[in-house]
């Protein structure tokens, strides 16, 4: 049974993998660029805090993303050597566009088209990490949420280069979504698929087939008691502060799915109920630090005031605790004033009275002999 699994699972693996290189082949990928795209009809909301000084050290040419920092000396990030897989991310996705629109100036404006102008020429071709499913769909929504940045001023020929790359890209997106790694990289690909729906003129078959798809990931991801499928504290901050920003575009032009809505009401009590008296989250499932700036923000917009469902996480009662000591003969010598085993007794006699006083059964076993004793404290 094992080995059926394992051969069905690295079946599917490589028949995903088939299905996206033939995607990005060049027999097929003249497909995503037939067309054209008019113009944008909104831009969504960047929930991510920004800072107007880091539009000052991209300027100079420094690009620190993820504890890695490049100085690129004139040439273009997008041909230097990525210092770290995760500073290459970041660099592709674009999550940047946030700083230099903060920063507010024409130079921080100018700024950000030459470098998507670069990318379009160096990478918009086709590129296995920043065409990969979680990439792309981030920086498919950061060109849509910044849009109104980027173009403001811009000649014609940009105008059009940008519609063109990011008609390409949402086309390219529609394709191997499905294909997408199964957790978050598929609920962020139909994510921005919804964004572009949304927010490009003339999709709404696309917006369609989005949503559908958005409100399949949601039923499979988001648990009925607000958690996501990983159970990673985590992940629900990066969800939110995506589909806060979709509700809101929802709003704008037509009503918000009844999935997007339920999963927001149930995602925002589980995130109060993950944060600790300190403000962090909680540091379990593969969360690290905590963005204590997201978290803030989404707190600020949090409108649902239900309840968590988390009978998974309470403290449970009447557990049975054994505690096992050898009493063999390598337990008898000396270890310093006592001997091994006089540390052994000790050790288990204060963890008895402690799991007794937090309402558990308790028991002790002597090896090779049967039982000592056991007790049990009643609540």
């Amino acid at each position: 049974m094992a080995r059926a699994r394992t051969g069905l699972f690295v079946a599917e693996r490589l028949a995903r993998d088939l299905r996206a290189s033939l995607a990005a082949s060049r027999l097929m990928r003249w497909r995503y660029g037939a067309g054209s795209l008019d113009r944008l009809v909104i831009a969504p909301q960047d929930l991510r805090t920004a800072d107007p000084t880091n539009a000052s050290e991209i300027y100079a040419g420094h690009f620190a993303f993820a504890g890695k920092m490049v100085a690129v000396d004139g040439r273009s990030p997008f041909e230097m050597p990525a210092p770290s897989q995760e500073w290459a991310e970041d660099l592709m996705s674009f999550a940047w566009l946030r700083h230099l629109r903060a920063a507010g100036t024409t130079i921080a404006q100018q700024n950000a088209r030459a470098l998507i102008d670069e990318w379009i020429q160096i990478r918009g071709g086709y590129d296995p990490l920043a065409w990969e499913p979680t990439i792309l769909s981030r920086r498919i929504i950061s060109w849509l949420a910044h849009a109104p940045m980027i173009l403001e001023n811009a000649d014609h020929d940009f105008y059009r280069r940008f519609l063109r790359s990011l008609l390409k890209q949402v086309r390219f997106l529609s394709k191997i979504s499905r294909d997408a790694q199964d957790g978050y990289p598929r609920l962020i690909s139909a994510i921005a698929l919804c964004f572009a729906g949304l927010c490009m003129a003339g999709q709404g078959r696309l917006l369609k087939a989005a949503q559908r798809r958005l409100a399949y990931e949601l039923g499979r991801q988001i648990l009925p008691d607000g958690v996501h499928v990983s159970r990673n504290p985590g992940v629900l901050v990066e969800l939110l502060l995506d589909l806060l920003p979709l509700r809101q575009a929802f709003a704008a032009r037509s009503v918000p799915p009844d999935a997007l809505m339920n999963a927001i009401d149930r995602t925002m009590p589980m995130l109060r109920f993950f944060r600790h008296r300190d403000g962090t989250l909680g540091n379990f499932n593969g969360m690290g630090a905590t963005a204590a700036d997201h978290l803030a923000t989404l707190l600020a917009y949090d409108d649902a005031r239900g309840k968590p469902i988390a009978a998974e996480y309470e403290t449970e009662r009447s557990q049975h605790v054994i505690c096992a000591i050898d009493t063999g003969r390598l337990m008898r010598p000396p270890l310093g004033e006592l001997a091994k085993i006089d540390y052994v007794v000790n050790t288990a006699l204060l963890l008895s009275y402690v799991v007794s006083l937090k309402g558990d059964h308790v028991g002790l076993l002597s090896l090779p002999t049967k039982w000592c004793f056991s007790c049990s404290k009643a609540r």
